[in-house]
């Protein structure tokens, strides 16, 4: 049997937190922190666009409002206020959690993006000679840019004053959870209140180890219980980091913490903590804030789960729009054919463990069916219908998957989910790959890595499920963008020439 899967448990030491932080602040938030932020860089790109165009409504014909000269000053004024809002940190993470209204820097930042946004909407129509009449000279010569100037300003303040309004609270930047012995996460927690820079919000500790009946006590954050508990709340998606505070002659009980944890979507921090040093704790200043060892990372995260998603929404509608007539022809063979409802329902693990209802053309007859895929289907498989048939063939029994991909319970491209009583070789996937949990790091996928170097089709031996659950790794530590239009390439290519597919 070929040497299993081997976690990604790799531990690279991180020189100063503070330079992590630095990194993360404003290129690579979580997930959900880099959806708000496209939402806000939206709501100001817009509200920016459309006072604009109002200012030129009231002193030019609306008939003018396509002329060229005008959509480029709008263009350069929009995208001109989001470089400069980014430069001021208008949209780093802390600033897009905040209630708080930053009135200085919103004017500045406004202010400089109006400036450089007309220097270069003039410099751009004297280059291309359109500049000298018309609609052009009317923008930035007349009474529109002082009336844009106040109006955009009051609409841009209007409305990020609003958001705050219906905004639910100061969420979380970072949550997270100390687990080690109570002297360590007592260190880190001072040292955390005192540092200069806001990196981890903790929402409770877990203590690890022998108890400590005496000594220092920990008032607050919350104890939440043992590292089971912790398990838990990871699945269900309460946690987005792990500090591990344990000291050095804790390696055996830090790497057994990092492997149970490691197979979950959650950063992995180990702080050894300074106590051996008996230096004196002081504030710690912008240059450093902690020493800390990265065990793990959760992957795709930030802004490369805010583009991925972007490709599934826009790729899973506009593939929809394009097939709907061949799926409702489907549907209707399906109908007329057996009896028994369109589509099929079956039950799979999806992201971070969590059971997802993933849709399928129903290809064998109803009364046959395996909700949850005890008995794998094979080659010549009396339970498939003569429809089913053809469907499997050409996997356009899949197709329905692309409403999953829109919900968001999958991926265009990830692992494969399996279904929840799915063996290899008559042992539990768990047992036949110990980090086949990791998988579920990410969303699941209507194709993936491993379907298109041949890994697909029944599991009949624990040899497959290695080699599947190894290149469904592989695309989770690798994955870009780039790499899933290939996939995706790939996959339209082994659509009409696929021998596993059955």
């Amino acid at each position: 049997m070929p040497a299993m899967a081997e976690p990604d448990i790799a531990i690279d030491i991180v020189p100063t937190a503070s330079s992590m932080l630095e990194a993360n602040s404003l290129f690579t938030p979580r997930p959900h922190l880099a959806m708000l932020t496209l939402r806000l860089i939206s709501l100001d790109a817009m509200i920016t666009a459309v006072a604009a165009f109002v200012c030129f409504a009231l002193f030019q014909p609306v008939a003018q409002f396509t002329a060229w000269p005008v959509v480029i000053t709008v263009a350069c004024l929009t995208v001109s206020l989001i470089l400069s809002f980014f430069e001021r940190g208008l949209y780093a993470p802390t600033d897009v959690v905040s209630r708080d209204f930053p009135w200085r820097r919103v004017t500045v930042g406004w202010l400089q993006a109006v400036a450089v946004g007309t220097l270069i909407a003039v410099c751009a129509a004297t280059i291309s000679g359109s500049w000298s009449a018309g609609p052009g000279a009317a923008v930035l010569f007349g009474l529109w840019l002082p009336t844009f100037l106040l109006v955009g300003y009051v609409a841009l303040a209007g409305g990020r004053l609003f958001r705050l309004r219906v905004h639910a609270g100061p969420a979380p930047l970072n949550r997270t959870v100390i687990i080690g012995e109570r002297s360590q996460i007592h260190d880190l927690l001072l040292r955390l209140r005192t540092g200069s820079r806001r990196g981890f919000d903790v929402i409770g500790v877990v203590e690890h180890g022998p108890l400590e009946p005496k000594g220092r006590t920990l008032s607050s954050p919350p104890i939440v219980g043992d590292i089971t508990v912790l398990e838990h709340m990871i699945r269900q998606d309460a946690v987005d980091t792990v500090l591990v505070a344990l000291p050095w002659s804790a390696g055996d009980a830090m790497r057994a913490i990092v492997d149970r944890i490691s197979m979950a979507p959650v950063d992995i921090y180990i702080y050894p903590g300074m106590n051996g040093l008996n230096l004196p704790l002081r504030r710690a200043d912008k240059a450093f804030d902690l020493p800390l060892l990265m065990a793990c990372t959760r992957p795709i995260g930030g802004w490369g789960a805010a583009i991925k998603r972007t490709e599934d929404v826009i790729l899973s509608f506009g593939l929809l729009l394009f097939i709907s007539p061949v799926m409702l022809t489907i549907a209707a063979a399906i109908k007329l054919t057996s009896k028994g409802p369109v589509l099929f329902r079956q039950r799979r693990l999806g992201y971070n463990n969590r059971v997802i209802e993933v849709l399928k053309f129903r290809s064998m007859y109803n009364h046959l069916s395996d909700a949850d895929a005890a008995v794998q289907s094979a080659r010549g498989d009396k339970r498939v219908t003569p429809v089913g048939v053809w469907l499997r063939k050409f996997s356009l029994d899949e197709l329905p998957q692309l409403l999953n991909v829109l919900k968001g319970d999958m991926s265009l491209v990830g692992p494969r989910p399996h279904a929840l009583a799915t063996t290899a070789g008559g042992l539990a996937l768990e047992e036949a790959v110990p980090v086949y949990s990791s998988r579920h790091r990410v969303k699941p996928g209507i194709t993936g890595w491993a379907q298109v170097n041949g890994y697909r089709g029944a599991l009949d031996s624990v040899e497959k499920i290695v080699h599947r659950v190894n290149h469904d790794l592989y695309y989770i530590e690798n994955w870009s963008l780039g790499f899933d239009i290939k996939i995706l390439w790939r996959t339209a290519r082994l659509v009409f020439a696929d021998d596993n597919a059955f």
